[in-house]
């Protein structure tokens, strides 16, 4: 991010805060601001894979932690499976590898997909998620998603603000952004590597009516395609003041 020239970032990783104490110090030592964050996985009217950014959160709060927690433990849960499945379908990947990849984090897809890579199914993230992780696949485990109103209260309360990531990506995003707006969502995400220039234009548009802040964010993974890198995509000082502004006071 720093040699990016990015000034300011949120490290955003999924249904947990564990690497913020990291990031933090290397973020202070180069210089730039880091803003704490997870990206949470909930459900909303329909759409069962809804991910919402949870911004500024006080990392202390203990209801938000303990929700968290429970989340980690049941994606754990569900890697170990999904990944015991691809073995027991003949695709040699290195589970020990992936567990240590893993360490003491946070289970997630992306962890079995560079396992593929490794294996030479895939040559990329997108690949394996569209070859071997998605949701019509047989090897795919579902989890159980926390109810999007839930989230937003929960992130309202431990001081944070709430913006809808990648938001082409679900299938009736206008529905789904009115639904949000209205349950206390603060922002939205405009610009991402996914949004050419039809999408932030659609976006913003339904920023600017449900008065939602437009966000931006690169979704990089730990692994680089396209603009998904450190800084890909990045917004500027006003989106950030509006982002502060729409903290929860006291």
């Amino acid at each position: 991010m720093a040699e990016g020239g990015i000034g300011a970032f949120a490290l955003t990783d999924h249904d947990t805060l564990q690497g913020l104490p990291e990031a933090r110090e290397e973020a202070r030592r180069r210089g730039i601001e880091l803003i704490s964050g997870a990206e949470i996985s909930a459900n909303f009217a329909g759409e069962s894979d809804v991910h919402i950014l949870a911004l500024f959160v006080d990392e202390e709060n203990v209801t938000f932690n303990a929700i968290l927690g429970e989340r980690q433990a049941a994606r754990r849960n569900r890697g170990e499976r999904m990944a015991h499945r691809l073995l027991q379908a003949g695709f040699a990947i290195d589970l020990d590898a992936i567990r240590a990849d893993v360490g003491d984090g946070v289970w997630g897809r992306p962890h079995i997909a560079r396992a593929l890579i490794r294996a030479g199914y895939a040559a990329t993230n997108d690949e394996a998620f569209d070859r071997f992780l998605g949701e019509e696949h047989p090897w795919y485990v579902p989890y159980e998603r926390w109810p999007a109103d839930e989230v937003v209260a929960t992130v309202h309360r431990a001081g944070g603000v709430c913006s809808l990531a990648h938001s082409v990506w679900y299938h009736d995003p206008e529905t789904l952004i009115a639904g949000l707006a209205a349950q206390g969502l603060d922002a939205v995400e405009v610009f991402h590597p996914d949004h050419g220039p039809a999408e932030e234009e659609r976006f913003g548009r339904l920023a600017r009516e449900y008065g939602l802040v437009a966000t931006a964010g690169s979704d990089f993974h730990g692994s680089v395609e396209g603009k998904k890198f450190p800084g890909g995509v990045f917004g500027d000082g006003r989106m950030l003041e509006s982002l502060r502004g729409r903290m929860p006071r006291g």
